[in-house]
């Protein structure tokens, strides 16, 4: 399964169309947190980033891209379609092994999937 140019970890430059609320809108960095095994999907689960976000909120994980600190907004996972909004020209960076364990553990926690932060209904 998989797709060879897409990995788990890659940013992307995603357009996220136009926003209600507090979602992400525009053209942003995106990280893919999709298990390699299911890229061949049509659909990817991306989580989008942001440089202006408050930093002082747990589930926003710092992370680096193209050398500039931004935050993985956890609370925006969302899904977008790989062919209408995946290109490789908007590959941007790959991160780093330990910023995905960040991400991992936060989604973990956020997703009440995490036993220490208890599961609730």
């Amino acid at each position: 399964m998989g797709e060879q140019w897409l990995r788990r970890g890659d940013v992307f430059r995603v357009n996220f169309g136009r926003h209600t609320g507090h979602e992400q809108e525009g053209l942003r960095p995106a990280i893919i947190v999709q298990s390699n095994l299911y890229l061949a999907l049509s659909t990817v689960w991306v989580i989008p980033t942001s440089t202006s976000a408050r930093g002082d909120v747990d589930f926003h994980v710092p992370v680096t891209v193209q050398g500039q600190r931004t935050l993985a907004l956890i609370e925006q996972l969302t899904t977008i379609d790989k062919i209408r909004r995946l290109k490789p020209t908007n590959y941007l960076d790959h991160l780093a092994v330990d910023e995905m364990e960040e991400i991992d553990e936060m989604m973990r926690i956020f997703g009440g999937l995490d036993p220490m932060f208890g599961v609730g209904f």
